[in-house]
């Protein structure tokens, strides 16, 4: 386990954090569209160590998940929370154990100071305001990104995103 289990939130469970295991793999794809294979894919890129595929799960059932990459500085990436689940800590604890990761790394190689790096969309405030809330300050470098996903119907769509980059050091 990663960081310490969250109890923000009373008669909905402990949030628990901890590295992505093959079992969770599976219960991340069964609530995937078909054939979206983003689970699949992280646990790949965690085996392979260029990130830490993190989930975090409530009463045992995974609800979140975010991969911390290897970069320097490293970067929380496709951080999500099951819709049913926002509001209730879980992305909160992701980005606290995230911050604890990096910083045992930190620790580890004897750097002095520590530094994370997040993206936000342009059309997430409610996700900027949870970042600035934790300290993550603006830097007002910005990034497009095209990419392709596969919707809930298991079609193949396009998106294009505008994300402003935020960092917290310390």
């Amino acid at each position: 386990m990663l960081g310490s289990p969250s109890g923000d939130d009373p008669g909905h469970g402990r949030v628990v954090v901890r590295r992505c295991t093959q079992a969770d793999v599976s219960a991340r794809e069964a609530a995937e569209p078909p054939r979206r294979g983003y689970a699949r894919g992280a646990f790949a890129r965690q085996e392979a160590g260029s990130v830490d595929f993190l989930v975090a799960l409530v009463d045992g059932v995974p609800l979140g998940s975010g991969e911390l990459t290897r970069d320097d500085p490293p970067e929380l990436k496709n951080l999500g929370v099951e819709p049913a689940a926002r509001g209730r800590g879980v992305g909160t604890a992701l980005i606290r154990a995230a911050e604890s990761l990096v910083a045992d790394r930190c620790s580890a190689a004897g750097v002095g100071e520590c530094a994370l790096v997040v993206g936000v969309g342009l059309d997430n405030p409610r996700a900027a305001a949870l970042y600035e809330r934790l300290g993550y300050q603006r830097t007002g470098a910005f990034s497009t990104t095209t990419y392709s996903y596969v919707d809930a119907a298991g079609a193949t769509q396009t998106a294009t995103e505008r994300d402003e980059e935020l960092i917290k050091r310390w």
